[in-house]
């Protein structure tokens, strides 16, 4: 993919991918709340013992502030959405705008690698809508860094390196990313999956 279709692109990717992570957050929000009403009711997402909703909501790790992180991910993709809509209709962002936006997106990737791990690690499940917001984090971070990028070229130096490296490995790098989060997915519940 050429460097502009790139530029092009991203709008639709954060607008995409922020749409199913705002969609999954509400929806593990309203399982989360039907869990307060009816604690010893099984959820409509307990699919298996591995993919088990109430096991992940449960935990104290998933309402790591005090609340659910799910309120987290509903206001951290609607801020996303808001500012895909804006790229999509062609507004031009500011400095500051790109840098809130990036700044987000890190903070979205770096909070849904630790709640993976968390959840493949600590507390043994995973809920099918963090799949989701996972699959989803990903490529928003990735094509917003290059993004950033692009749109605030570096002058010299290992920044304009990198960028050029994933301009050019874009999709290998995040097909790559994919296939290392399932691979420690389907490693960490092998004895499920695999006996």
């Amino acid at each position: 993919m050429k460097t502009d279709n790139l530029v092009r692109s991203y709008p639709w990717v954060l607008l995409g991918g922020s749409l199913i992570g705002l969609i999954s957050s509400i929806w593990q929000a309203a399982e989360r709340v039907q869990m307060l009403k009816a604690p010893t009711q099984a959820l409509a997402c307990d699919l298996n013992p591995v993919i088990d909703c109430g096991g992940v909501l449960g935990n104290r790790w998933s309402s790591l502030f005090g609340f659910p992180n799910a309120f987290l991910g509903i206001a951290m993709f609607a801020m996303l959405f808001m500012a895909g809509l804006l790229l999509v209709s062609g507004g031009k962002p500011s400095k500051f705008f790109s840098k809130a936006l990036m700044t987000v997106n890190a903070i979205l990737i770096l909070f849904s690698l630790w709640f993976f791990s968390m959840s493949l690690y600590v507390i043994g499940r995973v809920c099918i809508f963090c799949l989701f917001i996972w699959a989803v984090s990903v490529p928003i971070f990735w094509y917003g860094a290059i993004n950033y990028l692009q749109t605030n070229p570096p002058r010299a130096g290992w920044l304009k390196k990198f960028r050029l490296f994933a301009e050019k490995h874009h999709l290998e790098v995040l097909v790559l990313t994919y296939v290392v989060l399932l691979a420690l997915f389907l490693f960490r519940f092998r004895d499920y999956y695999f006996a």
